[in-house]
């Protein structure tokens, strides 16, 4: 039968089933690559697909989610394998496709499921061939399990609208007397007609692509729901679900895990749960909740194979409430705040709760931990403690800036209730103090009470070191309407040395990503933490696993990176302007580092007010993180009348004040404004 012969016969059922134009168009296409290939003697193509949703890390470290981009005009995906010719000619036709739809959005992304490459060979292999296009790390082969990739250079084009692949299949055939540009074709029945209608054209690799094909690490035929699925549970879900506890189900049988089994499958391979979001290339930290590739390879492959159980035991089903709230046990003293009642709706005031230390004596706290009644309302809690009539005599604009000055407890957010403090340290409570709390409650759409505790877990005896809580944050921050990837940041340059535990990034809803950056006084450079998939609704103090010593003189750099587009769909208005501010339709730029210092006759257990008041604003004004303010940093309206302040000050005649300098500056504004 000759391809004008099918080509009739086609067209007639098309007309008769009532098709219009456009549709037979795009089957028309369809049809040609068919032809097209069965003409080349190769196999003939399998069935469309969804579009389903990942997020993977690219050769930066920086985090894609597929559906992210809901607002593109197409997405297009190359399989990819280092060192790969055929993919590097795919990539390069990929990109002058782009051009011609330079007025359109149309993101490009190469997938790497070779399980054995790290990402310094993936940015070799982008410098090396000069790909515009980010490569992301699939090595734990959950992507291309999903789109069943078998060889490198296979292109997919995806339509937003629908979550369909469109077209799927070579970039073009060369080989074929047509030129077979099949990846130009689908562009144009994608973007330039009307997609109702569309059936997705899927054609088999050619031959050629044989030598491209990857090594898919092999699936066990049984896996034991026994032996190897409860036990990634009971580890990593269990202690959120079960009954009573923060997840929206409990993990009580078999049966509510089938039944629930393809959305883990899909939080797993979007990264939502575990509820982790720290890189995992960079470094290691306590309380890791993230799975291996290893357990998301036998989580999804026992999912993908129906999730049975074989046996006639179910561990799952001894799964109970927890007897009590506090995970270390009874705490040696429970602080109950005072109830506070939220209404339905509205934009709260932070509260200042207050309760009165009942105890006569010293103590040393070792552990701290927040327990509110309805976790929905509270957006964020900081407990504090000093002197009743404590007053920092600083003003921030901000209701936070008193909570940083007294020394602190632990930070509550969504995701962090407790913290054990690090061996041999401790924070010093006097006999007399009184406990704050500040409280940042949100509403919800009905009124409710909340009633939070706090549980001090006491040390028996007096640690070697003082645990430090401070922070960094930018309250010049503004964020342009609709700017995708805004970047902020701040520092704390540490006076004297130090070993850092734990850092602990915070922004609100625009946040996307944020990182930790060490930047030593010989020059060297180490990220901390990098946290690329920033979530508002899961948020931690990251403890290092071998906690860092740094050399006094050192900064620890914090940057964040904002999403103030409408691709954002936890934006509250990408519209506006967005400044700093403690409500969650405000913004944020905050890291917290908990240290102690490195030498015992530099513990202090009160924070010195002035130190840290100028740790922060340099923190933040230094805006190109010299290590020095030069009078061009400073607010404009005030650098006329700091112009003489600014010469006198500098000592050593840098071109700028460096830290004990811009203290003094800092010591004159103080007093100059007490004195008006």
């Amino acid at each position: 039968m000759s391809r004008r012969d099918i080509g009739t016969i086609a067209e007639s059922i098309f007309m008769r089933k009532g098709w219009n134009m456009t549709s037979i168009y795009k089957l028309l296409i369809a049809k040609t690559f068919l032809v097209a290939f069965l003409a080349a003697g190769l196999s003939a193509p399998a069935s469309a697909q969804d579009a389903k949703d990942f997020t993977l890390l690219d050769e930066q470290g920086k985090a894609v989610q597929l559906h992210y981009n809901r607002l593109a005009d197409a997405i297009v995906l190359l399989t990819h394998r280092t060192g790969s010719e055929l993919v590097a000619q795919s990539a390069s036709q990929i990109e002058r496709l782009r051009e011609q739809y330079a007025e359109r959005v149309i993101p490009f992304y190469m997938i790497n499921s070779q399980s054995t490459v790290d990402r310094s060979a993936l940015l070799e292999d982008k410098s090396r061939l000069a790909y515009s296009a980010a490569i992301l790390q699939d090595d734990a082969q959950l992507v291309a399990r999903t789109y069943e990739f078998r060889v490198a250079g296979e292109v997919l084009l995806i339509d937003p609208a629908t979550w369909e692949v469109f077209y799927r299949g070579p970039v073009s055939e060369p080989t074929l007397a047509d030129q077979g540009e099949y990846l130009a074709q689908a562009l144009v029945a994608l973007l330039e007609e009307d997609a109702s209608g569309n059936i997705a054209s899927v054609l088999p690799m050619p031959e050629r692509y044989e030598q491209e094909r990857y090594t898919l690490l092999p699936t066990q035929d049984q896996i034991s729901y026994i032996d190897e699925i409860v036990p990634i549970l009971q580890e990593k879900c269990v202690s959120c679900h079960r009954p009573e506890g923060i997840g929206p189900w409990a993990m009580t049988s078999h049966a509510m895990v089938q039944g629930f089994s393809p959305m883990i499958r899909e939080v797993v391979l979007t990264k939502r749960m575990p509820p982790w979001h720290a890189d995992p290339k960079i470094n290691a930290f306590k309380h890791d909740m993230s799975l291996s590739n290893e357990q998301a390879q036998t989580l999804v492959a026992w999912i993908d194979g129906g999730a049975r159980n074989s046996a006639e035991t179910d561990p799952l089903q001894s799964v109970a409430q927890r007897e009590t709230d506090w995970e270390l046990g009874t705490p040696d003293l429970v602080l109950d705040l005072p109830a506070f009642t939220v209404p339905a709706t509205g934009t709260l005031d932070y509260q200042i709760l207050t309760v009165d230390n009942p105890l006569d004596r010293d103590i040393w706290v070792r552990a701290v931990q927040i327990v509110p009644s309805d976790r929905q309302v509270l957006h964020h809690a900081i407990a504090t403690f000093g002197p009743k009539d404590f007053d920092s005599g600083v003003d921030l604009g901000s209701p936070i800036g008193e909570a940083l000055f007294q020394s602190q407890l632990m930070t509550f957010v969504p995701g962090n209730e407790l913290y054990e403090y690090p061996q041999g340290t401790g924070v010093l409570v006097p006999a007399g103090s009184t406990f704050f709390s500040q409280m940042h409650y949100t509403t919800y759409g009905r009124e409710t009470t909340d009633q939070t505790k706090i549980g001090l877990y006491f040390s028996e005896v007096e640690p070697e070191f003082t645990l430090q809580h401070y922070a960094m944050l930018n309250a010049d921050l503004r964020i342009p309407p609709g700017e995708p990837n805004y970047e902020a940041g701040a520092y704390y340059e540490f006076q004297k040395d130090a070993v850092i535990y734990a850092l602990f990034p915070h922004a609100h809803y625009r946040g996307r990503s944020s990182n930790f950056v060490l930047l030593t006084p010989d020059g060297q450079q180490e990220t901390l933490l990098s946290v690329p998939n920033y979530d508002f609704n899961w948020q931690r103090y990251f403890q290092l696993d071998q906690p860092k010593t740094v050399p006094a003189g050192s900064r620890l750099i914090h940057h964040t990176i904002y999403d103030n587009s409408a691709q954002n769909i936890s934006n509250p208005d990408a519209t506006k302007l967005v400044r700093f501010g403690e409500q969650t339709w405000e913004e944020m730029l905050y890291g917290g580092v908990s240290f102690r210092f490195l030498n015992k006759e530099d513990d202090i257990r009160e924070i010195d007010t002035t130190t840290y008041v100028t740790g922060i604003t340099m923190g933040y004004m230094d805006l190109n993180m010299d290590g020095k303010v030069v009078l061009d940093e400073m607010p404009e309206r005030a650098r006329q009348g700091l112009a003489m302040a600014f010469v006198l000050l500098d000592k050593d005649k840098s071109g700028g004040l460096e830290f004990e300098e811009f203290g003094q500056l800092m010591s004159q504004m103080t007093r100059r404004e007490q004195a008006q």
